[in-house]
């Protein structure tokens, strides 16, 4: 009961601070009877569970989470309660942590076989934000065929999933899982019996390079910023010219591993020229921001929804859109800046549980500020059907004002732009000279 009711709770706040979350084959390699152990990257701490949960439901799904957390009494229930099972690493128990896993490896075989469980395993063993997947822990594969022999007969699979974020803290980014074809379990268990190193060695061969297929895996970390650079500069061109649709999170993704595919390759061959590419792009991105532009602005493909007519109209719009924007802040503003300092401050060094932070806080603080809405209102109004209603705008105006929030940061950089451009010209000529270099590496690549 719990599970659901935190399930439909968080579904408010999970699509309001990203701005799309989608998942692929859900329904066709999960979403199915027997047991399954998904094996999942794990970049955002509680996000990555918590999102595969609001995606996939009504699948009921369990995860593990470190052990550490699990205090005696109270919490530790709430946390069994809604499908957490503790799972000990030896930097945070020491050995006598690890004694406690077999306890956890009997509930996973319990949940499995009990309740033909879907439970999300980190195969990584820890929580870090990079566009690459980290070698694969030798417990998954032990737990893996440990599950196998408990359940005898009843064949289990496991289901790679890769996470997929465009920025994983930045607020309105998007999230894409890709889940990829099963593996079956029962194909290993010969070599298993025979001798089960080597059956575990084969396991994670197998799974590693699946799971590697379905992320951005950028080879060098030394070449992040350029891939983040070239999905600005070429990304939602290269969607329109294949006949893709921006919106859609899978054709994102394609476009994404082209990219990634490319500097992987430009990072053997052309290590140098890549090199001396990232320096110009860098200079070019920091000239954008100390200006107050983004590149969309000066993309040359946008010319004809970046002019003076556009400018225009949009600035209508910000006009009208006031009428609402301006309720939108006041009765929605004090819980969001709420949310976000208390996140800030909670969140100093620790990056990878931001977003947890403020999805979970924000839940709750939102959830508190529209109680008490209703709460006054109806202490002022007849009855509480006015309340309900008050409260129900409310939400209604901050969603529209999530919206024209970004609407006017839009409009008003298109404005910085149009009012100076010729100011901006070597700008201009900068992005052309990235482009025609970029366009060389390329080229370079298919010769190669």
């Amino acid at each position: 009961m719990l599970w659901h009711f935190l399930r439909y709770l968080v579904s408010i706040t999970e699509p309001t601070f990203y701005k799309r979350i989608q998942a692929k084959n859900v329904r066709q390699f999960v979403d199915v009877k027997g047991p399954v152990i998904l094996a999942m990257n794990h970049p955002n701490a509680f996000t990555d569970p918590i999102c595969f949960t609001y995606v996939a439901y009504p699948v009921r799904t369990y995860y593990l989470a470190r052990g550490d957390a699990f205090k005696p009494g109270l919490i530790s229930r709430m946390l069994e309660n809604i499908g957490i099972v503790p799972i000990y690493r030896i930097q945070d128990g020491g050995k006598e942590g690890l004694k406690k896993n077999d306890e956890t490896y009997k509930r996973v075989n319990e949940l499995l076989k009990q309740k033909n469980a879907k439970i999300m395993v980190f195969a990584e063993g820890l929580c870090i934000q990079e566009r690459r997947l980290r070698p694969l822990k030798k417990g998954v594969a032990r737990m893996v065929f440990g599950a196998q022999e408990y359940l005898g007969d009843t064949e289990l699979t496991v289901v790679p999933v890769g996470l997929n974020y465009s920025n994983p803290n930045k607020f309105r980014s998007t999230l894409f899982y890709n889940v990829g074809e099963p593996i079956r379990v029962s194909g290993f268990m010969e070599l298993y019996a025979q001798n089960p190193a080597r059956a575990n060695n084969a396991f994670l061969q197998e799974l590693e390079p699946r799971m590697k297929k379905l992320i951005t895996h950028i080879n060098d970390k030394q070449f992040d910023k350029p891939v983040g650079y070239i999905e600005q500069l070429v990304k939602k061109d290269w969607i329109r010219e294949k006949g893709l649709n921006p919106k859609d999170l899978e054709h994102d993704y394609q476009i994404t591993s082209k990219i990634v595919d490319l500097v992987n390759q430009l990072s053997e061959s052309e290590t140098e020229r890549l090199k001396t590419w990232q320096n110009k792009a860098s200079h070019y991105f920091n000239e954008l921001k100390q200006k107050g532009l983004r590149d969309w602005l000066l993309n040359p493909n946008n010319k004809n929804t970046v002019n003076k007519t556009s400018l225009v109209l949009r600035i209508l719009g910000l006009i009208t859109g006031y009428l609402l924007y301006v309720p939108a802040l006041v009765s929605n503003y004090l819980p969001y800046k709420l949310t976000e300092q208390l996140t800030k401050k909670l969140v100093k060094r620790n990056v990878e549980f931001y977003s947890s932070i403020a999805i979970g806080l924000g839940t709750f603080v939102f959830l508190i500020w529209y109680v008490l809405l209703i709460l006054i209102s109806w202490s002022l109004l007849p009855n509480i059907g006015y309340a309900l209603l008050i409260a129900f705008l409310s939400m209604c105006f901050g969603w529209f004002g999530l919206h024209f929030y970004f609407y006017k940061l839009k409009t008003l950089g298109m404005w910085r732009f149009l009012k100076n451009r010729s100011g901006f010209a070597n700008l201009e000529s900068e992005r052309a000279a990235l482009m025609t270099e970029w366009k060389a590496l390329c080229s370079e690549c298919s010769r190669s």
